[in-house]
């Protein structure tokens, strides 16, 4: 986690509640009449922007004619701009310019799908839009004239759809087995090139990143079940962010003679998603590739230690989680994962053999 995502969670937690004793808003109702501009607040990480894809699609679904348009972070926008769901979108990092922007305009619903912090919706009060619907988890509530139950049990692509049921008052449809997420040509024209000293091959995608240090596993183990792998007779990717490179590497080694592709730190988010859509099966533990991963549709073996399996881990036939099923697991609360004092029992206890074998199972 950078520093500068600290500084706004500690800036969040004492400004942002304290913004919050604004006037609690007056409930609203909805109209039976169609909005004609609609703001969709998404901050946080790759995994959060992959999965709030399919609310923008019930809303388009249920609202054809609207102008519709986001407020995101910066990292978020190659995950976003190929759906092309969006008719305008405000960046937080162009700060304070797209928040003066967006403050003149005219908004008929605001959707805050921020989980915990405050500053969203704060900023959704500013805007004077009269429905603001989002998760009434704490003192945010108060700012939101439409307040939506969020459990940590249930899967976060249907929490967000119960805030697109709540805008709309329709049920959206939703089929967790149907991938959702669009591949550009010129993505696929990267895949392509880029895996061809694999042709021929079955693929397997390893990526070994993750947000925190909690969910990571050892590169060492990923390049044993690399090895398994080519031994098997599958052709190897590697994938990662700018931060997996020495990890990437490590695993890549393990494997390089066989003919193996590294591609950490090598290319965009969309152009990983196209790479995640060609391969045979992917490999991580709870990270926003993997996300990414599920929405192309591509079988998935996760590991997950300290997240929310109910809550993170993708819904479906084509998913297989690795647990360990250990009375600390898991520990992840209210977007809080605490430091270890179990050794991190939960990632350690998995051993490259049992991904061996769930991969295996997977390409069956």
């Amino acid at each position: 986690m950078s520093i500068k995502t600290d500084m706004l969670k500690a800036v969040d937690a004492v400004v942002g509640r304290l913004l919050c004793l604004w006037p609690p808003a007056a409930p609203s109702q909805a109209s039976a009449q169609a909005p004609r501009r609609v703001l969709v607040i998404r901050p946080g990480g790759i995994g959060d922007a992959v999965l709030f894809i399919p609310l923008l699609e019930a809303l388009r679904h249920s609202w054809p004619g609207i102008e519709l348009e986001l407020l995101v972070e910066r990292r978020n926008l190659g995950v976003i701009e190929p759906t092309a769901l969006a008719d305008k979108i405000f960046l937080y990092d162009r700060f304070p310019a797209d928040l003066l922007a967006l403050l003149r305009r005219r908004y008929d619903v605001v959707i805050d799908t921020e989980q915990f912090h405050h500053l969203s919706a704060v900023v959704a009060r500013w805007t004077g839009a009269p429905r603001r619907i989002g998760f009434g988890t704490n003192w945010r509530r108060r700012l939101l004239t439409e307040v939506v139950d969020y459990s940590h049990e249930v899967y976060e692509v249907r929490s967000f759809l119960d805030l697109a049921r709540q805008a709309t008052g329709r049920m959206p449809a939703w089929d967790p087995d149907a991938p959702f997420y669009p591949v550009s040509e010129q993505a696929a024209a990267f895949a392509e090139q880029a895996l061809a000293p694999l042709a021929g091959k079955r693929i397997a995608v390893i990526h070994p990143g993750a947000s925190i240090p909690q969910r990571r596993w050892p590169p060492s183990r990923y390049g044993k079940v690399a090895r398994l792998l080519v031994d098997a007779g599958l052709g190897v990717v590697v994938l990662g962010g700018p931060t997996d490179g020495a990890a990437a590497s490590e695993i890549y080694a393990s494997v390089a003679a066989a003919g193996a592709v590294n591609l950490a730190g090598k290319c965009s988010l969309a152009q990983a998603a196209a790479v995640v859509a060609r391969a045979d099966v992917y490999v991580s533990a709870d990270s926003g590739v993997l996300h990414l991963a599920y929405a192309v549709g591509t079988p998935t073996v996760h590991l997950f230690g300290p997240g929310v399996h109910s809550k993170w881990g993708p819904p479906g036939s084509r998913f297989r989680t690795i647990r360990m099923p250990v009375p600390c697991s898991p520990c992840t609360r209210y977007g809080y994962t605490p430091p270890c004092n179990q050794q991190l029992v939960c990632m350690l206890g998995i051993t490259p053999e049992q991904v061996f074998r769930a991969v295996t199972e997977q390409l069956q």
